[in-house]
């Protein structure tokens, strides 16, 4: 696969897939018709003069595409109508020179990462009916809940909120002096809470609720993408971060229970956070703080 991976993309926003099935792009386009996705239902249409397969508006400025090319199959975002490849580009390129992504991009990227895990499934003969992403999602509304948080990058006691699309807040977060340990209030009474182990390189978090503790985890030592793993109320918990760093995809045994998507704002960083089961609510809010904590190491 050579050194990076790219039937396995993780926040690239492109994947190539080897096409050991011989599909053509009526081959895709019957069997992805069919498949449930947390981002929409697929068109036919073109890439250039290239027929395609289109998921349309994925986010705001990116459509996702998926085409045969060759001996592979192929699958990245692009700039959705009415947006400018020029524009698109630029975005990309500063997002690239900054180390953030913003909330557009990150969308598209996660989508292009959950179409070519489908795309990655069919190419092994195996039979798909639902995306991972889409059949994870167990919240009462049946929609994946979002939410924001918001850290003051310059506070010497960290104190931020995760709140919602109105900015009404939904979790109150407090940190010690040290910022080793974090308590997570929901309308004024603690329902979690994070103590990090200072190991130097390879820093350890333990996640307690409900006063017990429920999860530890351990950031691996990687020259690339950031990762950690541990366990999770008995389950191996899986976290990876995207090639820059901004993005990760949490997982509880083979089941991705949320994502956090960053970007950052003058004096603070802005967490995106989005909860596919509803019971990992809390928890989600200490694993954001733990990609926060990751991320700024990296600028470190």
């Amino acid at each position: 696969m050579g050194f990076f991976d790219m039937s396995k993309p993780k926040g690239t926003g492109f994947a190539q897939i080897p096409n050991t099935q011989n599909f053509t792009n009526e081959d895709l386009y019957e069997k992805l018709s069919k498949i449930k996705v947390s981002c929409g239902t697929p068109v036919s249409g073109l890439v250039g003069d290239y027929d395609a397969i289109l998921y349309k508006q994925v986010s705001v400025r990116f459509d996702v595409f998926v085409r045969v090319d060759g001996k592979n199959v192929i699958c990245g975002k692009i700039g959705t109508d009415g947006v400018s490849s020029a524009n698109t580009a630029v975005n990309y390129g500063l997002d690239a020179f900054l180390g953030h992504k913003d909330e557009a991009t990150s969308q598209a990227d996660h989508a292009v990462d959950e179409i070519a895990e489908i795309l990655s499934s069919l190419e092994k003969g195996e039979e798909v009916t639902e995306s991972k992403v889409s059949s994870s999602i167990k919240t009462e509304s049946g929609e994946v809940l979002e939410f924001y948080m918001k850290q003051k990058a310059i506070s010497l006691k960290p104190k931020f909120d995760m709140f919602d699309e109105n900015e009404q807040v939904v979790y109150h977060v407090e940190g010690d002096m040290t910022r080793l340990n974090f308590s997570i209030q929901e309308n004024g009474t603690e329902v979690a809470k994070l103590k990090k182990k200072p190991i130097p390189v390879a820093p350890e978090y333990v996640i307690y609720e409900g006063g017990k503790e429920i999860g530890k985890i351990k950031k691996k030592i990687k020259l690339t993408n950031p990762e950690l793993t541990g366990t999770l109320n008995g389950k191996d918990v899986h976290i990876v971060g995207s090639l820059m760093g901004t993005d990760f995809d949490i997982q509880a045994g083979s089941v991705t229970i949320g994502q956090v998507d960053t970007t950052s704002q003058a004096w603070s960083d802005v967490y995106r956070v989005k909860v596919f089961d509803e019971s990992y609510k809390a928890v989600m809010a200490a694993i954001t703080i733990i990609c926060d904590n990751v991320v700024d190491a990296s600028r470190e």
